[in-house]
């Protein structure tokens, strides 16, 4: 098998890819882009959020001295009810 004619061949791939980069050169495109009022919005409710203690101490305490008191009961039936719900 004899090949021929390759030179042609690479001076016409060269010539595309000259062509191509004058093509990317002239191209340019100005990105940008604009918050909406719902993400603005969502950003500063995370914010608050991410400041908000991941413990509610006061029901805490509170529950813990109603168990130190004796006085904290719960009955099995809501135990079961919260383990059932669907929330």
């Amino acid at each position: 098998m004899k090949i021929t004619n390759l030179f042609n061949t690479t001076s016409i791939y060269n010539k595309s890819a000259k062509s191509d980069k004058k093509i990317e050169k002239t191209i340019k495109n100005n990105d940008s882009f604009t918050v909406s009022d719902k993400a603005r919005d969502f950003q500063s409710v995370l914010k608050a959020v991410s400041f908000a203690p991941d413990i509610r101490e006061d029901k805490v305490n509170k529950i813990l001295n109603k168990i130190q008191e004796g006085s904290y009961n719960v009955s099995s039936e809501d135990i079961v009810e919260k383990l059932f719900s669907k929330r």
